[in-house]
């Protein structure tokens, strides 16, 4: 679950020609912070809630302390609901993890936020919980204040490529046929799924290095729905060169196990989401908004995983691999 955190940062305007002395922290407001994805691929569900800060001290020095960003658990009550034409059907309550934060983050140092007490909700849902032809709503009630957040979604609970045999194996490169055309490519089509708006296609390259598993991920081109059938194209040359890039030449031993298909299926809320959350890139810096979450910031939407296992390589992908991309594979 991708994990996003609020910092507010303060502008003080200072007005040399006044002497009065004003706070710039306005009375204090509750504002809930929530992330969850909902995935019917798996029984339990997680969901982040935190609160956004305010106070005197150093903004900094506050995000480090759990509690300024994380609520008392037993003053929330978090419950999802399956809804049936606006009946709520079926109820469940979600429980409370803690999730240890490493205390050292990429640059040798503690980060901003806590490394203790990351609590993240979590249900275990009943078989066939979830399901496309229902809608499903997030309710967190805070009983010390009174304060009350809620958000909704459809979910995506299929999948399936086209015409597709797992037994197939791929082929990405042909020694007899002339240079330019010995490269080839494989088309993945699939059709659109109920309630699925973007599709993000990965090939996972599984192999042994040293009789250790490894594997690689090649990410494909997010994928919109515009109205047709879906289709990703696999160039060979590509596929190549990414191995190139990413194994190095290395005194080890390598062996090529198998490619998993992975694709990932997104709501049409979630690609609001991760359009507005992209880099800007112009000469605009001002971000829009955007939240589903009512009372509250962030983010309560759906995602599904569908994963074909162990595909083959045709033997003269396998031989150039061998032969000739350098890579000490055998």
């Amino acid at each position: 679950m991708k994990k996003i955190f609020i910092v507010v940062s303060f502008l003080a305007f200072i007005i040399t020609s006044c002497e009065t002395d004003f706070d710039v922290n306005n009375d204090w407001e509750e504002i809930t912070v929530v992330y969850g994805l909902l995935n019917s691929n798996n029984d339990t569900q997680y969901v982040r809630i935190n609160k956004a800060f305010l106070g005197d001290a150093d903004a900094v020095a506050m995000a480090s302390i759990s509690d300024s960003i994380n609520y008392d658990p037993s003053n929330l009550l978090v419950r999802l609901h399956k809804i049936n034409f606006n009946d709520t059907v079926y109820s469940v309550n979600f429980d409370t993890s803690l999730v240890i934060k490493d205390s050292l983050d990429v640059n040798g140092t503690t980060g901003l936020f806590p490394v203790d007490n990351n609590i993240i909700y979590n249900t275990v849902l009943p078989t066939g919980f979830l399901n496309k032809n229902f809608r499903y709503a997030l309710t967190i009630d805070n009983s010390y204040s009174g304060h009350k957040v809620s958000s909704n979604t459809e979910v995506i609970s299929d999948f399936s490529f086209l015409n597709f045999n797992p037994a197939y194996k791929f082929g990405f490169y042909n020694p007899n046929l002339s240079d330019s055309s010995k490269f080839l490519s494989k088309s993945i089509e699939w059709e659109k799924v109920t309630n699925g708006e973007i599709y993000q296609l990965d090939i996972k390259f599984n192999y042994l290095e040293n009789n250790v598993v490894k594997s690689l991920i090649w990410s494909q081109p997010l994928e919109v729905f515009d109205g047709r059938d879906m289709t990703q194209r696999l160039e060979g040359i590509r596929f190549f060169n990414f191995l190139e890039r990413e194994l190095s030449n290395e005194n080890v031993i390598r062996v090529f196990i198998g490619l998993d298909l992975i694709m990932n299926v997104g709501t049409k809320t979630l690609n609001t989401y991760i359009k507005v959350n992209e880099p800007i890139t112009g000469i605009v810096s001002q971000r829009p908004q955007f939240t589903n979450i009512n009372n509250g910031i962030g983010i309560f939407s759906s995602r599904f995983t569908h994963t074909e296992y162990n595909i083959g390589l045709t033997d003269d992908t396998r031989n150039y691999l061998i032969n000739n991309l350098n890579r000490n594979f055998q």
